[in-house]
């Protein structure tokens, strides 16, 4: 795990609620150590810690009710180690100037975690039509080969290409060419299974990743989205047609990149050929 994936990593249910216990058990020990320790140590910056640690991996409003409990023990705190003499207006006054200390850095953590959960997104995914680009699909689709090699499962890949997309582009727009890109994605994912793995590698480029799927079931998967594709075109008259090549793998490869290539080579088959037809083949050993 890199230090983005550290940062960016998000606890399930009990581990948020482990994290929410303990951050209580914390505030409630630093305010113990600090009437005990006397005013000899300055341990307040220590009460903030562990809303910071909330806001950052729970939410913000348990962040912002962990530092209200924070800053009543703050003040309790200081009250009983002024003892009896202790003048309450300038303590209540440091009071309401240390809520601004909590309350600010949740809020700025908070914007910071949001920023970085953008920034994490935009480098995954493709911005027209929020799909993984390539980096994310590669990504995501090793875990998937890696899971159907240790269940010894077969694999399929679909390398899809828009015949004629350029044509629509210089006829009708780029803001045309953009609503057909957004409409093939939308097509491709009501496909999906929930196992499957769909992609926009660039230009007019697609692919699928279909772990358990054997050679037939390729086809046929291919063959039907095909024709739902061509629907979606005809429905607003765009000429665009499909060249799909299928790479199938009894066993599942090693490497991603060599079953895209596969794929992307069976699909330029399909291009050499005339386009707007479907390029199967299977392989028995990874």
């Amino acid at each position: 795990m890199n230090l983005r994936q550290f940062a960016l990593y998000q606890p399930d249910r009990r581990g948020k609620i482990a994290l929410w216990l303990a951050s209580l058990c914390a505030v409630g020990l630093i305010s113990y150590l600090n009437v005990w320790s006397g005013p000899a140590y300055e341990l307040h910056i220590f009460f903030i810690l562990p809303a910071m640690l909330i806001a950052w991996y729970v939410s913000l409003p348990r962040a912002y009710l962990l530092a209200s409990i924070t800053i009543l023990l703050w003040y309790m705190t200081d009250r009983q180690l002024g003892g009896e003499n202790v003048s309450q207006w300038p303590l209540l006054f440091n009071t309401l100037v240390r809520i601004a200390i909590p309350f600010s850095s949740i809020w700025l953590l908070g914007k910071i975690r949001e920023i970085l959960q953008r920034e994490t997104r935009m480098a995954r995914n493709d911005a027209l039509t929020h799909l993984p680009n390539r980096f994310g699909f590669l990504q995501d689709g090793e875990l998937l080969l890696s899971l159907a090699r240790r269940q010894g499962t077969p694999i399929s890949i679909l390398f899809i290409d828009l015949d004629h997309f350029k044509r629509v582009n210089d006829e009708s727009g780029h803001d045309t060419g953009d609503r057909l890109l957004r409409r093939v994605a939308e097509v491709l994912q009501k496909q999906l299974r929930a196992s499957d793995l769909v992609g926009r590698l660039g230009g007019d480029e697609f692919v699928l990743l279909l772990p358990g799927a054997g050679a037939a079931a390729a086809a046929e998967y291919a063959e039907k989205l095909r024709l739902r594709l061509l629907a979606a075109m005809q429905e607003s008259n765009w000429p665009v047609t499909f060249s799909i090549g299928v790479a199938s793998y009894a066993q599942p490869p090693t490497e991603l990149t060599d079953m895209l290539c596969e794929a992307d080579r069976l699909m330029y088959e399909v291009k050499n050929g005339g386009r707007d037809g479907i390029r199967c083949q299977s392989y028995d050993a990874g």
